[in-house]
């Protein structure tokens, strides 16, 4: 079965922008010299490329000044985590202030055919481009706005995969760091924990610790890296926490999202140890304004590393927003840089004194 030729095909092959391209096809070309059209004319033709119907009536519409904001599953799951609130606060400041509406969608269970097909209706009447969040590793049905020209932004790196437009925090440098600061103080038994299972996070993270593991001869034990549904993730977490610190060669340290930190807590202090005399934690994805209460674990201020979901969500929203009033516009996919705070909750591992 011969490869459908893309716009994406038509603009490597002349060395010029898919946006020149589109604006080829739509007669946008009073600006672009005659060798640039030539060269383009002549890749259609060698390539049999046949311009899709419906990019070419989504570049026609006018601009509704309105994103779609894309999310998994339903609402219910959204505040299962701080994640959304920090990421809401960040999408309505930024919407107001560029002048832009935002339309949420939220991935429904018929399939990615379907939603696929709810999203193209969007995008030729009410929105002029998505943000998405929540990435799975296997997902890829944003390359699917691509091929139709349809502006988009993934707020998520999946590990590997570079090929699309992403704006993401960098929670493989953040988990390095955590790592391998425990390590330089004598931790070899770390237990990394992961709120949201089958997500690119997780995936990152759990890719990661197995490399820095690797790098400092420690072998990988799959039990100290665990990864928890957010479907009832209080009665897992308290469960397992309970359950780990009881192992007869339990872990002197612990990396664990913020919101996991208070289940920790109750698992540490029913089984009477002390941080960081007994344990060391580091709290990463450390939201302070939601967490005041959490600012101080037995009057010790917490190692960690704050989350960057705010700045994340902006940049990316001002970035899809670049790409929608400005075609012409080559996106440059980043990560977001985080870094580790040293508190007073890790400390050298004591274990075998």
């Amino acid at each position: 079965m011969n490869k459908q030729i893309t716009i994406s095909d038509v603009a490597n092959y002349v060395g010029v922008s898919k946006s020149t391209v589109s604006n080829y096809l739509n007669k946008k070309y009073h600006h672009m010299n005659e060798e640039t059209k030539s060269k383009i004319q002549q890749a259609i033709d060698e390539l049999g490329y046949v311009p899709s119907l419906s990019a070419r009536h989504l570049s026609a519409k006018e601009k509704n000044k309105t994103i779609g904001l894309i999310i998994p599953k339903n609402l219910s799951h959204v505040f299962d985590t701080m994640y959304y609130p920090e990421v809401f606060t960040a999408v309505g400041e930024i919407s107001e202030e560029l002048g832009y509406s935002v339309l949420i969608y939220t991935q429904s269970k018929r399939g990615e055919k379907e939603n696929m097909k709810y999203l193209m209706g969007l995008a030729k009447s009410l929105v002029d481009g998505f943000l998405i969040f929540d990435l799975s590793p296997k997902d890829r049905y944003f390359k699917e706005l691509e091929k139709n020209e349809i502006p988009y932004v993934c707020v998520g790196k999946i590990d590997g995969y570079d090929d699309y437009n992403f704006v993401a925090t960098d929670h493989g440098k953040g988990v390095r760091e955590a790592l391998e600061y425990l390590i330089s103080l004598g931790h070899k038994k770390i237990v990394l924990a992961s709120e949201n299972k089958a997500s690119v996070v997780d995936e990152v993270r759990r890719n990661t610790y197995k490399k820095v593991m690797e790098e400092n001869n420690i072998p990988f034990n799959e039990k100290y890296c665990y990864s928890f549904v957010t479907d009832g993730i209080s009665l897992k977490a308290v469960e397992y926490f309970e359950k780990i610190l009881h192992e007869p060669d339990r872990p002197t340290a612990f990396v664990v999202p913020a919101n996991l930190l208070h289940y920790l807590k109750r698992a540490v202090k029913d089984n009477h140890f002390y941080i960081p005399k007994d344990l060391s934690v580091i709290a990463v994805e450390y939201y302070e304004v939601y967490y005041p209460e959490y600012v101080r674990f037995q009057n010790r201020e917490y190692t960690k590393i704050k989350s960057v979901a705010n700045k994340v969500s902006k940049k990316a929203f001002q970035e899809l927003v670049e790409l929608i009033e400005d075609p012409e516009k080559r996106f440059e996919s980043c990560l977001e840089p985080v870094t580790l705070e040293v508190g007073r909750t890790t400390g050298v591992c004591r274990q075998d004194e």
